[in-house]
């Protein structure tokens, strides 16, 4: 490993280190509008994510570069977006311009500050700028982009920066499926998790639970018995796990589907829109066959449960398109050989969530079309990212 791999390393452990001095000051910044466990998650997650740093440059061999990249942050999980898609990146970058969601911007200026982030990685530079100004003085002069979000703006931003590598982040389906062999207790109790993780504004949460209808009344029963001992409310309060959703369009939107869902509500959730509060609702329906589904992604603790009465039907959900297209990852609990051999275009979690195998030394996502890819010119490649590895990968065929 050559000198600036090395000093870089050290940089990346005196960032880790601030973070761990500075926990109490950074936990203040992220609970003005996260839960105090998904700040703490997220805490680690970024630690964790520094400290990797060596291993994961020991897998990259490729010649060094002298990039410019521009990056768009999501909307939530701040101090990791900053730590994934800026500090790590930075090894091979001279300028890595930053376009934050209005939400984080005061939130990230004084992480900057905390963490001394402007001596350590000075070619880091937030710009809070309106999108198109973004796109156009920096995304467009960029060798490279990174982006978060909806897949619909990727492509618009593409066609305006055709000559930048752009790295997609998206979402996926990331269904629960559960077979008539699964350990009911494990799945209700990881799928509560999952589901709400993050007040349930997460890309990664299920927006799909699918369970044989021979365990249905069970499997509910738990989640009730689970989300019973659930505190909603402002996020300043360590015992909240639901807090404030962050974009009342959201909430708008997410009313709209509940009334078009209203027949099939199990379990109702009070909306308060002063407070910009969701509180769990579980939806509840069987599935028919040769049905056609829309998954919609919900930025709320929605649990959408179905039902299935054979596993033919779940081979038919399988070959959607809405599935496909955001084909990431799937959780399965107990077993099923003629399912799961038709799920070879997703990542297979064995009685796990995401959140139990994600890091961000390793590449995360899937196979889906709008999922994960990374594109320059005309040329999409559909697979997981790992930033600085596809940086390299593609940047070499420049």
């Amino acid at each position: 490993m050559n000198e600036t791999y090395v000093e870089f390393i050290e940089r990346c452990e005196t960032l880790a280190g601030g973070i761990v001095q500075n926990r109490n000051a950074i936990m203040l910044l992220l609970t003005k509008y996260e839960t105090h466990e998904s700040a703490k998650d997220e805490i680690e997650r970024s630690l964790e994510a520094l400290r990797g740093v060596s291993d994961e440059l020991n897998t990259i061999h490729d010649p060094e570069y002298n990039l410019t990249l521009a990056t768009f942050f999501p909307l939530n999980l701040p101090l990791y977006s900053l730590v994934l898609f800026g500090v790590i990146p930075s090894i091979f970058s001279s300028n890595i311009y930053i376009r934050p969601p209005e939400i984080e911007r005061a939130v990230l200026d004084e992480f900057i500050e905390i963490l001394n982030l402007a001596d350590l990685f000075p070619q880091i530079k937030l710009k809070n700028v309106p999108r198109h100004v973004f796109v156009s003085l920096y995304a467009a002069e960029s060798d490279a982009i990174v982006f978060t979000g909806k897949y619909e703006n990727a492509i618009a931003i593409h066609k305006k920066c055709p000559l930048s590598v752009m790295l997609y982040n998206g979402s996926g389906v990331n269904p629960i499926i559960l077979f008539d062999n699964a350990d009911v207790e494990l799945a209700a109790k990881k799928t509560v998790e999952m589901r709400c993780f993050n007040s349930g504004q997460d890309c990664a949460g299920p927006d799909a639970i699918f369970i044989p209808s021979k365990l249905k009344d069970e499997f509910l029963s738990m989640i009730e018995v689970h989300l019973k001992k659930i505190v909603v409310g402002q996020t300043a309060n360590p015992e909240v796990k639901i807090g404030p959703t962050m974009k009342k369009s959201y909430i708008d939107e997410l009313q709209i589907w509940l009334g078009q869902h209203s027949d099939d509500i199990y379990l109702k959730g009070e909306i308060d829109n002063k407070h910009h509060l969701v509180y769990p609702t579980i939806i509840s329906k069987t599935l028919q066959s040769n049905e056609s589904l829309d998954f919609h992604e919900f930025f709320a603790p929605i649990f959408y449960v179905i039902d299935y009465k054979s596993e033919d039907d779940l081979l038919h959900v399988a070959e959607l398109d809405s599935f496909r297209d955001r084909a990431m990852y799937v959780s399965v609990f107990g077993e099923s050989n003629k399912v799961e051999s038709q799920l070879n275009f997703v990542n297979i979690l064995k009685n796990k969530i995401v959140n139990d195998v994600e890091k961000g030394n390793e590449e995360y996502g899937g196979y889906g079309k709008k999922a994960n890819f990374v594109l320059y010119g005309e040329e999409k490649i559909v697979k997981p990212i790992l930033v600085n590895r596809d940086l390299q990968f593609m940047l070499a065929r420049k």
